[in-house]
Order: C-alpha cells, then sequence, then structure tokens
C-alpha cells in the first residue's frame, strides 16, 4: 500500500486545484483549503485506517485505498489525453474517438454528492463532520451540532460513537409500527433550559410554526395516517427510541395535547419508552403553530411527521 500512495502522491503533484476538487467531489469530502491541504486529504485515505477514520471528517469514508486510486490514475490519465498537441485542436466528438473506451463510459457515470442535513440547518461543510450509518441516508451533519456530551468540558470535544444514526434513523427505528413519509417541521434541536440560581432548571418554552399542505391534509385524514409530534433526547443511551423532557407540556393550534402518562419529574428508565401524541385533530390545512414547554436541562430534538401506521403482519 506504501507503493500505491507514493504513486498516487507523485501524480497528485501534478494536479491542478480543479482537478484536485474533482477528486474530492467524486470522494465526497470537502473541497476547501489550500492545494497543499487537498492533496492531504486525498492521501489520508491512502494511509492506514486509523487516519481513515479521523482525518477531518468524524467517520470512516466509504472508499477503498483501491478506488481511491483508480479515481486518481482516471483524472491522472485525461489530463495527459487533454494535453497531446494532436487532441488538443479536435472537437469534443472528434476526441472521444481517440479516448479509451473505459473513460468514455465512466463520464457518464453518476458522481456521488454529499449530502449535509443537519439540525442546525445550514448545507456548510467543515473539518468536523459525522455520517449516518444508514444505507437509504448517508447524510452528514456537524459533530457541535449532534453530538451532546454527558458532562461538557471546555477545549474537549465531543467522543466520537463507534455508530452514529442522524435523528430521523433513529426516530425510524424507534417504533416500527409507524413508518414517516412526511416531514411538515423537520427536526428541530432545542438546548438546555438553564439552571436558577438555586440550582433547578428554569422553564423554556419553544414556539414554531409549520405548514400543512393540502395533499397532507387529505393524507392524514386517511384510517392509517396520522399526524406525529415525536421527541428524542440527543445523547441518548438508548439510540432507537422516543422521550420527552420532564415537565412537558405540549399545545398545537391553541389546544392542550397530553404528551406522556408518567409525572412530570419522572425520568425515563433506561427500559422505558415514550411514544409520540397524535395531532391530526387539531391540526388544519396550512399554517399551524407548536408550542412546547418544558422544566430540563438536557438537550432535546422534536418535529412534526406525516406516518403510517403499520400492522402486525406487515412486520412479520
Amino acid at each position: 500500500m506504501a507503493d500505491l500512495a507514493s504513486t498516487c502522491k507523485d501524480k497528485l503533484a501534478y494536479f491542478r486545484i480543479k482537478e484536485l476538487k474533482d477528486i474530492l467531489h467524486q470522494l465526497g469530502l470537502p473541497k476547501q483549503g489550500k492545494k497543499q491541504d487537498l492533496i492531504d486529504r486525498v492521501l489520508a485515505l491512502l494511509s492506514d485506517e486509523q487516519g481513515q477514520r479521523h482525518h477531518g471528517w468524524g467517520r470512516k469514508n466509504s472508499f477503498t485505498k483501491e478506488a481511491v486510486a483508480k479515481i486518481v490514475d482516471d483524472i491522472y490519465r485525461k489530463m495527459q489525453i487533454q494535453s497531446a498537441p494532436d487532441l488538443a485542436t479536435r472537437s469534443h466528438t472528434g476526441s472521444d474517438l481517440f479516448r479509451p473506451k473505459d473513460e468514455v463510459n465512466d463520464s457518464f457515470q453518476p458522481q456521488p454528492v454529499t449530502k449535509v442535513r443537519c439540525i442546525c440547518d445550514s448545507k456548510l461543510l467543515n473539518d468536523n463532520m459525522i455520517q449516518c450509518e444508514d444505507d437509504r441516508c448517508h447524510v452528514w451533519q456537524h459533530m457541535s451540532c449532534v453530538l451532546v456530551p454527558d458532562k461538557p468540558t471546555e477545549g474537549v470535544g465531543p467522543e466520537v460513537p463507534p455508530h452514529f444514526y442522524c435523528e430521523l434513523c433513529r426516530l425510524s427505528r424507534a417504533d416500527p409500527f409507524w413508518v414517516t413519509t412526511g416531514n411538515p417541521l423537520p427536526p428541530l434541536k432545542f438546548m438546555s433550559s438553564g439552571v436558577a440560581n438555586d440550582g433547578t432548571s428554569v422553564l423554556q418554552t419553544v414556539e414554531k410554526t409549520f405548514q400543512l399542505s393540502r395533499a397532507d391534509r387529505e393524507t392524514v385524514q386517511r384510517s392509517e395516517y396520522d399526524l406525529q409530534v415525536w421527541c428524542i433526547l440527543m445523547n441518548d443511551k438508548v439510540q432507537f427510541r422516543m422521550q420527552w423532557p420532564q415537565y412537558a407540556e405540549l399545545e398545537v393550534n391553541g389546544f392542550a395535547v397530553r404528551v406522556v402518562t408518567r409525572p412530570g419529574s419522572q425520568l425515563l428508565g433506561i427500559n422505558g419508552r415514550d411514544d409520540g401524541p397524535l395531532i391530526t385533530t387539531c391540526s388544519r390545512e396550512g399554517t399551524n403553530k407548536i408550542c412546547l414547554r418544558r422544566v430540563d436541562n438536557r438537550t432535546f430534538c422534536f418535529g412534526v411527521r406525516v406516518a403510517r401506521r403499520r400492522s402486525v403482519p406487515h412486520l412479520l
């Protein structure tokens, strides 16, 4: 593998910023930085496994070293062809006749796209990202947004878990009897409500509006569909379950909605599980207002989804 890295390093030295960014785009890596930064980002994927896991991004890259080397080699060969004098003056159609067959086919292959969907609602990439492991998802999120340490320490970043799932994938696994078909209110993170001078938590209120289209409204009127409010604890030791804050009070369009049956002061046990209240009857087409109050110094995330009910036979 040392020879592989050395060969790629020699080729990368000839690349311009344009070619380096093309490689990083195909690898799904950030394209910001100076030329040497871009080169180092590619070479990191050709280093040992530990380097692949922790270089810049929080999760391991899905490309093998051989796949990375092939991408580098393909672009290097294209540069060689494009720089040949006898091909430089040819039209695009003519040059394709002289291009290796596999190279022509490669140009029509869809390129991997880095999908960023974070609860902060920012699409910006940085060098502190983590990727959801769900095969149907693979979104990237900012570590500082989604990894919440049990005991925050100044100057110390959150610990990267061995397995990471975004909040929507956690929700989809929380209750197999519900399948998400839409998210009128995308995931919203709300931080600690703070602590008063006497050491007690203070009341926090979060108000949001969400739009319910006519199609969604008609959908949730069907017997197998409902509109559901959900909530999860960001750093829950049990990843795949709903959990509501202490003393949670929910209002939808001015109607009070009961959240949990346990006393407000009682914490959810390790074997416990909360449900998401259904708000179909108090929702309406157009703008809806939701208000959540709580007295809890932990960090949660909540949202509203259109969900389809599944029966036991569907799960068997």
